[in-house]
């Protein structure tokens, strides 16, 4: 639901000062003046995309074969997620490290190697992504991170809407205080939009439940999107003649 808030901040009649000449606005004909207004839009979208992030670790006394393992089970994983359509596929860091392990409870201490890589699923088929992250999760890979998101382009979209409902208010408005000066037209001028074009997102409502089987079967994650508010504000001058 939209919540629209409009408001104009001064109404200037103009009398040219001898410096008037500095700013091209206030070179005004006589019988015009300039009106500073603003719109703000605000609407909330549902969440169409959806981002998991996993992981493998492994650790051994060799390097060797820690980096092996690393290497083949990401293969594997990444031969699974590649099945996917419309879905983006891409690995993450990788970490090779070592660092010494006491053992057991004596203060002997043994050199072990540790090792990691990452690897992010997204896209807007949330089924199919919740059911290649169990499979992934079932060969060893530990969910790092699963959430909902607007994606970039149903964003854009938004936004372009956003903007060209602000003008058309504007508009109205600027035509509207014309009438109540007996002006005949109204103009728009010097248009800001929100600081650079970069609306606010707030997001809420969103959340992730990891779903355990009680079998030896890895049941899929469970997620359910949530909604992004974006917030436009407009800033012009008209012109009014």
């Amino acid at each position: 639901m939209k919540h629209i808030a409009l408001g104009f901040t001064a109404l200037f009649l103009l009398i040219l000062p001898a410096h008037a000449q500095d700013n091209p606005l206030l070179m005004l004909p006589e019988g015009q003046s300039t009106l500073n207004i603003s719109a703000t839009e605000r609407i909330e979208v549902a969440q169409d995309l959806l981002i998991a992030t996993l992981r493998y670790e492994f650790k051994s006394k060799d390097p060797r074969r820690v980096q092996n393992e690393i290497n083949k089970k990401m293969k594997e994983a990444l031969d699974l997620a590649n099945t996917l359509k419309d879905t983006k596929v891409k690995t993450l860091g990788y970490n090779v490290y070592e660092r010494n392990e006491r053992v057991d409870n004596t203060q002997n201490h043994i050199k072990v190697w540790y090792g990691s890589q990452s690897m992010q699923i997204k896209g807007k088929d949330s089924t199919d992504i919740l059911e290649l992250t169990g499979k992934l999760q079932d060969i060893g890979l530990n969910m790092n991170g699963l959430q909902f998101s607007l994606s970039p382009e149903k964003a854009q979209e938004i936004q372009d809407g956003l903007l060209e409902d602000a003008l058309k208010k504007l508009q109205t408005r600027a035509e509207r205080a014309a009438k109540a000066l007996g002006k005949s037209t109204a103009e728009l001028r010097a248009i800001d939009v929100g600081g650079n074009y970069r609306p606010t997102y707030k997001t809420h409502r969103s959340h992730a439940v990891m779903a355990m089987a009680a079998s030896d079967e890895m049941a899929a994650p469970v997620a359910q999107g949530g909604d992004t508010t974006i917030t436009l504000t407009v800033n012009a001058t008209a012109i009014l003649k």
